[in-house]
């Protein structure tokens, strides 16, 4: 009698034993709201910022176009560090931060400041990526300053290729990576013109310029699809005339639209302040 109470309690104790291993093998993973549906995953940032390297940085502004796109890169790197330390620690963080030009700008000098803006913690010792970081923001703003400053003293204007960079599929290259959360941010007027890009097919054109806003009808040529890896938020936006402004945001939105990027907004150029709040707001929401 006393053997079999022992094989029932031994019984017992085996089921309840399978029992939890089963519930902790096959129960869905829940989240904090106890929501069995959504398994929270935090990507690496992938940040590009495309610099437009065009005569917009002659604009009459206060303050100069300089001194707002600085401001909006510190921004942005704010957000890099932050999201490093927040998201595990910075041994562990593989996101990538880079400021770069399309196409390179024929000064040898400015390419090879471009070079130093490029972060990417993948690929640095672990012993090394916490000085990295703490650097990064003056490391930058030198370049930058060194690099507005050689480009206005030259005073030629190559300008920046926005639509072939898309249409190439140079974008995929060099903004987007498998695993990661790939926000583009390019700071442009939204003037869009390259001469080596200038086709035009009924009302749509390869640029955009003040005489293609003329035309009511006129949108941006749509070469590619298949950009749901990508956000893009474009920032500093500035037409000539304010009558143009509404038109110009709408033929760059359709745009990124028709070639299918994941979120995208497109804001014309605001105090400082105001920008910080767009680009938070973008990236946090």
């Amino acid at each position: 009698m006393k053997k079999s109470l022992v094989y029932i309690v031994l019984y017992a104790i085996a089921l309840c034993f399978v029992s939890i291993l089963y519930s902790c093998t096959v129960n869905p993973k829940t989240d904090d709201t106890g929501d069995t549906d959504k398994v929270d995953t935090v990507l690496p940032l992938n940040i590009s910022v495309y610099l437009d390297l065009s005569d917009r940085l002659t604009r009459a502004l206060t303050p100069s176009q300089m001194e707002r796109d600085t401001a909006i890169i510190n921004n942005l790197i704010d957000i890099f560090i932050d999201d490093c330390i927040n998201n595990g620690k910075i041994v562990n963080s593989n996101n990538h931060f880079q400021v770069f030009f399309y196409p390179t700008p024929n000064s040898s000098n400015v390419a090879l400041l471009a070079k130093g803006m490029n972060i990417d913690l993948a690929k640095i010792p672990i012993q090394e990526k916490k000085m990295e970081l703490m650097n990064m923001k003056d490391h930058f703003q030198t370049y930058l300053a060194q690099i507005y400053t050689d480009t206005m003293n030259e005073n030629k204007w190559v300008g920046s290729d926005v639509w072939g960079f898309f249409s190439n599929h140079q974008v995929d290259k060099l903004c987007i990576r498998k695993g990661y959360r790939n926000i583009l941010v390019i700071l442009t007027d939204g003037f869009l013109f390259h001469v080596d890009n200038k086709i035009k097919q009924g009302n749509a054109y390869s640029y955009i310029l003040p005489q293609t806003l003329q035309n009511p009808n006129s949108s941006l040529i749509v070469k590619r699809k298949g950009l749901s890896d990508l956000e893009v938020l474009m920032l500093e936006v500035n037409p000539y005339e304010l009558k143009q402004r509404d038109q110009l945001i709408t033929i760059l939105e359709n745009w990124f639209k028709e070639m299918e990027v994941a979120k995208f907004i497109v804001n014309e150029t605001a105090l400082p302040v105001n920008t910080d709040t767009y680009i938070n707001s973008f990236i946090n929401d």
